[in-house]
């Protein structure tokens, strides 16, 4: 009796705790319940938008099948997108439009005219408050063709500067000349290139050729007489090179690629082989190889004060060599010394050779420079 009534009583105890855990997890499942749900989030509006579901080139006319309406996120929209497709259908595109481009109001166009002013693509790497010139270039200004896109580059000008008379405007020294009044009286104090006695006896300036007709007065310490110089030949010009551009950047090289009916067309040649030029279908007449022209012409972006001095310095006829900087130098920009003779032999250690009772044979009246020989191209047209 007594072991049964253990039995039961344990049996009563498992209960209660069962009932107690099952309550327990019930209440709380019941507290969570009874919380007030989580609002949902209010959806966000959405608006209709045209969006190309087509490449569309340049200059074309827009078809119905090439775009669509799709909705949009009415925060995301801005004025400028298209959301009717009556607006957009028959325009023409400003620019190149790729598949799946929201379409703006200034990617089409009702007048051709308006496609003008979408502009080129070299025009959209130039900094705001710069601009692009170009200017001639060869193998020797260009850095032996190793000028690419994007380089930084310095302007070297060279000059050759004379003396002029500043109210002629004229090369020094101005060619002198006598003046006489209507009596035949020398108006004018210069002196003769010549002398001679006239037929009363009076030494008198002669008239002759045979001495130039500009000169100076000067006295001969050895003598003691004053005789007449002239100039053995026309005047000199000192030469002079400075850095004028600083740090350019090469916006192209060689011309741009020109866009004939939509086609882009290259400036190339093809360089005759041997058999080239024989009459068609004879024997031995190959095909040309085409060949890149080598450039002639660089573009750079500067400034715009920067753009008349390179301007003028064509102009002028002066001589720009190009250099070409590191990329990304971080030192800062050195002022550069105007070089002339004197600052080669005064900065170089430079010395002027002695006036030696010997020389060497043959005789060497200018340097003997030897350049590289010039690229051969003779390119003709590809058909």
């Amino acid at each position: 009796m007594r072991r049964g009534r253990v039995f039961i009583l344990l049996a009563l105890i498992l209960l209660v705790g069962a009932v107690a855990a099952f309550l327990a997890l019930g209440g709380i499942g019941g507290g969570a319940g009874g919380d007030q749900p989580t609002p949902a989030p209010t959806p966000v509006g959405e608006a209709e938008i045209v969006i190309a579901a087509q490449s569309i080139s340049r200059g074309s006319i827009i078809p119905p099948e090439s775009v669509f309406i799709s909705p949009y996120p009415a925060d995301y929209k801005v004025e400028t997108m298209m959301d009717d497709i009556g607006q957009v259908v028959g325009k023409r595109a400003r620019m190149d439009i790729g598949r799946g481009v929201p379409i703006t109001e200034n990617m089409i166009t009702d007048q051709a005219g308006d496609l003008f002013a979408v502009g080129s693509d070299a025009s959209l790497a130039i900094p705001r408050g710069f601009t692009a010139i170009a200017l001639p270039m060869d193998r020797f200004s260009g850095v032996a063709f190793a000028l690419r896109e994007g380089d930084q580059v310095d302007v070297l000008v060279t000059m050759l500067i004379i003396d002029l008379d500043t109210d002629f405007q004229s090369e020094l020294p101005n060619e002198g000349m006598f003046l006489f009044n209507s009596d035949g009286e020398l108006l004018s104090a210069v002196s003769c290139r010549a002398v001679q006695t006239s037929d009363t006896g009076e030494l008198v300036c002669a008239a002759t050729d045979s001495l130039p007709t500009i000169g100076l007065l000067q006295f001969d310490q050895f003598s003691g007489q004053d005789f007449y110089a002239g100039p053995s030949g026309p005047q000199r010009p000192r030469l002079v090179t400075q850095r004028l551009i600083t740090n350019s950047t090469v916006l192209g090289v060689g011309d741009f690629a020109l866009e004939i009916e939509g086609e882009t067309v290259e400036l190339i040649g093809e360089t005759p082989e041997e058999g080239v030029g024989a009459p068609q279908g004879q024997a031995g007449a190959e095909q040309g190889v085409p060949v890149i022209i080598p450039p002639d012409i660089i573009t750079l972006i500067v400034t715009p004060q920067d753009a008349l001095a390179i301007n003028w310095a064509i102009n002028g006829g002066l001589d720009l060599t190009l250099t070409l900087r590191s990329p990304n130098d971080p030192t800062p920009e050195i002022e550069t010394d105007s070089v002339t003779l004197q600052f080669l032999i005064d900065n170089y250690d430079i010395a002027i050779p002695s006036k030696l009772p010997y020389g060497t044979e043959p005789r060497l009246t200018a340097p003997d420079l030897v350049f590289p020989p010039d690229l051969d191209f003779k390119p003709t047209p590809v058909p």
